[in-house]
């Protein structure tokens, strides 16, 4: 029984020293596989440091690639971008001062018409026999009056006869001339020259006093107005020349400032401004939009940089001078920009070289290689 009890106390004891061997074991393994992949992370970093410094050997040794500009004399001009529309100085609409029916239309749309060119015919047949019947009594009325002034230059008659005759005569003459004029009305003309834009009467319809009867526009004589923010009125003056867009038709051209307004539109604070339109082509029409641009500032032997080449940091505005084969930071001055330019108003000298390609690789006191 003794030896039994030794038997089995040697196998529990062998037992658990194969189990610790056992853990021992997983933890070697555990640990090799850590160290392992630390060893992988060591070594991609090794790479990227020896990439790194093979980079930072090259760019020492041959110089950070840039382009630079030599600073010159130049101009630059700020605009201000404007939408305006085109209106007609010859735009009217035309109406009937009398009552009466349409006997004829004398002139079809689209057609171009002069001044004074009759285009509506109204029926004046009541009115004529007015006239003629009236012109009659003014022929008799002269006639008298003739009569009775040779006598008075006789001496043979009386001086109420004379006067009655030469009043008749004036009175009648007087009401022929109002008669007549009231006649004219009775045909609808153009009061001016221009293409007829529409007529919205038709023939055997009543027309009233002041209903339209057709529209005049003379496309040859436009203007574009645009609405200026009040700030600028201090700066544009009447002759300053404006470039104009008509992206829908391919049309670009320059046209003088004609107008500019002395009042203030208190509810949105801007100025009118009026530009005469060369519209030679005939294409263009009354209220059409044409983008505008308006010249506000220009300045002459400045400096004018690309934007892109001028940087920003917490002290202001900066650039990379290149100074021999370094690139020196350099704070500036800038103005206005405009398009992808900008001008430089201050930090700068003629024919220094400004880093205008490369200088996002560089920092100041880098050592560049210049490519152009």
């Amino acid at each position: 029984m003794k030896t039994i009890h030794i038997l089995i106390l040697a196998s529990l004891i062998t037992f658990v020293g194969c189990g610790e061997k056992v853990s021992e074991l997983d933890q070697k393994k555990a640990s090799l596989k850590i160290l392992k992949e630390q060893l992988g992370e060591i070594k991609t970093q090794i790479l990227i440091l020896e990439k790194d410094i093979a980079l930072a050997d090259t760019l020492v040794k041959d110089g950070i690639a840039v382009n630079v500009q030599e600073l010159s004399s130049r101009s630059f001009a700020h605009y201000i971008n404007q939408p305006g529309i085109v209106t007609s100085k010859a735009n009217v609409v035309v109406s009937s001062e009398v009552g009466a029916t349409v006997i004829r239309r004398l002139v079809e749309e689209g057609s171009w018409v002069s001044k004074d060119q009759a285009i509506i015919q109204l029926d004046a047949s009541v009115i004529t026999n007015q006239v003629e019947d009236l012109r009659q009594s003014v022929e008799l009325a002269k006639t008298t009056f003739e009569r009775q002034d040779n006598l008075w230059k006789q001496g043979i008659g009386s001086e109420i006869q004379f006067l009655q005759a030469k009043n008749q005569y004036a009175s009648l003459v007087k009401k022929l001339a109002a008669l007549e004029a009231q006649l004219d009305k009775y045909e609808i003309v153009a009061p001016v020259s221009g293409k007829l834009d529409e007529i919205v009467i038709n023939e055997g319809e009543f027309t009233s006093p002041g209903r339209p009867a057709f529209r005049v526009v003379n496309s040859k004589k436009l203007q574009i107005e645009v609405d200026v923010a009040e700030r600028y009125s201090s700066v544009l003056k009447k002759g300053d020349m404006v470039k104009i867009s008509f992206n829908s038709l391919g049309i670009e051209m320059e046209a003088p400032v004609s107008f500019i307004g002395q009042v203030i539109n208190p509810e949105n604070r801007t100025f009118k401004l009026k530009i005469n339109l060369r519209n030679t082509s005939g294409n263009i029409k009354p209220n059409a939009v044409a983008s505008l641009q308006i010249k506000d500032f220009s300045a002459d032997n400045t400096i004018v940089l690309p934007s892109s080449a001028i940087k920003k940091d917490m002290r202001g505005s900066f650039v990379f001078v290149a100074k021999g084969n370094k690139a020196i930071k350099t704070y500036v001055e800038v103005g206005l920009s405009q398009g992808a330019e900008t001008h430089v108003t201050a930090g700068l000298l003629f024919g220094q070289k400004v880093i205008t390609l490369g200088f996002d690789e560089v920092s100041n006191g880098s050592i560049i290689e210049i490519k152009n």
